[in-house]
């Protein structure tokens, strides 16, 4: 099956209407095809062809956006590296992909184009972006992504939360990842407006969702947390989806009271983003669920594990009876909305019992005094692993150890009661805003 340009054909169904709003500017569909095609030709001529894979390095902007459609129209694969990796990191990623070309800055290209005829159409299963995976619970790892996967991906988010010809899809996620790649590219195939930012800052999200028309926002647990600690207005857009993990239900209820329509999301790279995603009627009766799953795709538990079956996989990554093995920990209740509960790798075992760290963050998380909270098992002679607490408590606030202890046993079972609370300025984070289990332990 072969799939056209998507840049291409919006171009001249919808040539005027804004394609994507970056660095305070717009940009028309048939801008951002011209300029596409220009850029296109300039790779061209610096030898990217079909079946090539180009390395780009750069915070997000509108000459990145671009790149993206100019690779699709020459049939090469994007490889987007985050400016966060260490020169070690990207030399291990770099040598394993050996890229044709490696980009930091859009004026590496030369202005000498090449008369090359430019792609119109794609095969469904070409790749078109190797991302890599968050990393957050072990290496990264490139991800081949085809043409194919990103449309089911918009296919599907769409039956589920809609799409209105007005949307503007907020990204202030890094393009390295698939949650924001994923915006730039289901915003072309719905022909609406993403709206860019080079990172998250919390006064200027808090601004676009107050008086820039934004009509859905993909967070992260921490950038929802610190637009509630903003006082930021969350009641604009019709859906603000929040992923990245197990989602605690504090925030969530707090967003809602507000009047927010905020609903949780569960996805992965190998899945080309949203796997469930809660829809916005279910939003208060479902709170803490991920959703159902998405039009084509199929979810099921084996041994506790998600199982995810479907066309928005990605291609090789499956078992021998085609399903794509998560690592997460989840349930999925009568009515078939997921609930996700961790990583099976951050399952603890103490005592012979299994601690969810999540369960316990969550508890942690209700005290006044925490602003943060993470849990792991750390090697002990008589527990075989010693659940321990790290904690960030907030400004001007004060909470001992002990009394952190306390707080869980009201609520938990005591063997999962933390053995140790440990008090931290800051927890480590990717860039996407998931914890690093493996630097707390």
């Amino acid at each position: 099956m072969k799939l056209d340009d998507w840049l291409a054909q919006r171009s001249q169904s919808c040539p005027d209407r804004t394609a994507l709003i970056a660095d305070g500017t717009e940009v028309s569909y048939a801008e951002l095809e011209a300029e596409a095609t220009w850029v296109a030709r300039r790779l061209a001529a610096h030898g990217v062809r079909r079946g090539s894979t180009a390395a780009l390095t750069m915070q997000p902007r509108r000459e990145q956006v671009v790149l993206v459609h100019a690779l699709m129209k020459v049939g090469a694969a994007l490889l987007p590296l985050g400016p966060h990796l260490t020169a070690e990191e990207r030399a291990v990623v770099l040598a394993a992909e050996e890229p044709s070309i490696e980009l930091e800055d859009p004026g590496q290209l030369t202005q000498t184009e090449a008369d090359l005829p430019l792609l119109g159409e794609h095969d469904m299963d070409a790749i078109c972006c190797r991302v890599l995976t968050s990393g957050s619970s072990g290496a990264p790892e490139p991800i081949g992504l085809s043409y194919g996967n990103f449309l089911w991906s918009a296919v599907g988010s769409a039956f589920n939360i809609g799409v209105e010809p007005e949307d503007r899809w907020l990204c202030c996620l890094p393009l390295s990842h698939i949650s924001g790649l994923g915006i730039v590219m289901r915003s072309v195939v719905y022909g609406t407006t993403a709206v860019l930012h080079d990172g998250f800052d919390v006064d200027r999200v808090a601004s676009s969702l107050e008086g820039e028309g934004i009509t859905i926002v993909s967070l992260v647990t921490t950038m929802l947390t610190r637009l509630l600690e903003a006082d930021a207005d969350l009641s604009g857009p019709r859906a603000i989806l929040v992923g990245g993990g197990p989602v605690p239900k504090e925030p969530l209820e707090e967003a809602i009271g507000r009047g927010a329509t905020v609903v949780q999301t569960y996805g992965l790279t190998e899945a080309c983003s949203q796997v469930t995603t809660l829809a916005p009627a279910d939003a208060r009766r479902k709170l803490g669920s991920a959703g159902r799953p998405l039009l084509t795709t199929h979810l099921r538990i084996q041994d506790g594990e998600i199982l995810v079956q479907g066309p928005t996989v990605a291609p090789g990554r499956v078992d021998a009876d085609g399903w794509l093995h998560t690592g997460d920990l989840g349930r999925i209740d009568d009515e078939g909305f997921l609930y996700v509960e961790d990583r099976i790798d951050d399952m603890i075992v103490s005592g012979g019992e299994n601690v969810i760290p999540a369960e316990v963050e969550q508890v942690l998380m209700r005290h006044p005094a925490v602003a943060d909270a993470a849990v792991v098992g750390r090697e002990d002679p008589e527990w075989q692993q010693a659940v321990t607490a790290v904690v960030v408590l907030e400004d001007d606030s004060e909470a001992t150890p002990d009394e952190l202890r306390r707080h869980c046993s009201e609520a938990l079972a005591g063997f999962k009661v933390p053995k140790r609370v440990e008090l931290a300025a800051a927890l480590p984070r990717t860039p996407s805003g998931k914890l690093l289990r493996r630097a707390l332990r």
